[in-house]
């Protein structure tokens, strides 16, 4: 498939500068899941730049939540940022944890208004059959259950946008890109079956990054012609402003360009093919109303 895109950012771009005011988060309140350094933290550091009145950073390791959050603090001081930056320490694989974490927000007054869905299962190194259904089954609590459930309480409360980060298919570890794949078919469904201004859904990829995780992997510096993590955290600042309505239940890249896509002829393609950016198989139309067997 060929998408017609002829620029491609491995670094941050004028057009998603989170400091302009077309971008600005003022008065909004952003969750964002995962609590490992890297992606998460640059989508965080990058929506306290665009002014959000909170940010909360949820992840299950108090220390590394704890260190974001200091992290953040300090670094939206040092721009003078007005954000709230909070931490919860939560399991997202676990509903009733989830739950809790839920009601004490609502208890506190604090209504969501984007979630990113950035923390995953990697599981493990091994075919699927190796791994078993237990594990791989958990990767599906992670990478499936746990964002319906983050989607569908944040549909409840009347939030406004779900971001959700799929970091691709690693081919040592089958059951990440199994569950990654069916958790970008979820978001497309929900999508599907809500309108961009009651939940603005858009499933982003974000480009080759050397986080936490691809180090402990054994990745470094020259492994890869890597991305900045900040084009990444720009480009999921611009995909929750109502500007970006247009790609609701697509898929995205982060290196692509933003004003590129926002071209008439790339939006008309979104708008006359349905299946365009979406995970799926090529010439089956989900708008097909039969199929003849």
């Amino acid at each position: 498939m060929s998408l017609g895109l002829k620029i491609f950012h491995k670094t941050p771009y004028p057009a998603i500068d989170p400091k302009q005011p077309k971008l600005s988060q003022a008065g909004k309140t952003i969750l964002v899941t995962g609590e490992n350094g890297g992606i998460g933290f640059a989508i965080a550091r990058n929506f306290i730049a665009a002014g959000a009145r909170r940010v909360i950073i949820v992840g299950r390791g108090k220390e590394k939540v704890e260190l974001a959050v200091s992290r953040l603090i300090a670094e939206g001081q040092a721009i003078e940022s007005p954000t709230i930056v909070d931490r919860r320490i939560c399991d997202t694989s676990d509903i009733d944890v989830t739950a809790g974490l839920w009601d004490r927000l609502e208890g506190e007054g604090i209504v969501v208004d984007v979630v990113v869905m950035n923390a995953a299962s990697f599981g493990d190194a091994k075919s699927l059959l190796e791994a078993g259904r237990d594990r791989v089954w958990q990767s599906y609590i992670t990478n499936v259950q746990s964002h319906l459930d983050f989607a569908e309480r944040l549909y409840e409360q009347k939030g406004q946008v779900a971001i959700y980060i799929w970091t691709g298919v690693t081919p040592q570890i089958p059951s990440y890109g199994l569950t990654k794949n069916s958790g970008t078919a979820l978001m497309q469904q929900i999508a599907k079956d809500v309108r961009p201004d009651e939940l603005q859904i858009v499933s982003i990829h974000p480009g080759s990054v050397l986080s936490d995780t691809a180090r402990a992997a054994g990745l470094d510096e020259s492994s890869l012609s890597w991305d900045d993590e900040n084009l990444a955290g720009q480009t999921v600042v611009s995909a929750s402003t109502p500007e970006a309505e247009f790609l609701h239940g697509r898929f995205v890249l982060a290196n692509w360009d933003i004003e590129e896509v926002m071209t008439d002829s790339f939006r008309v393609r979104l708008m006359n093919d349905p299946n365009f950016l979406k995970v799926g198989v090529d010439d089956l139309s989900e708008s097909m109303t039969s199929l003849q067997v």
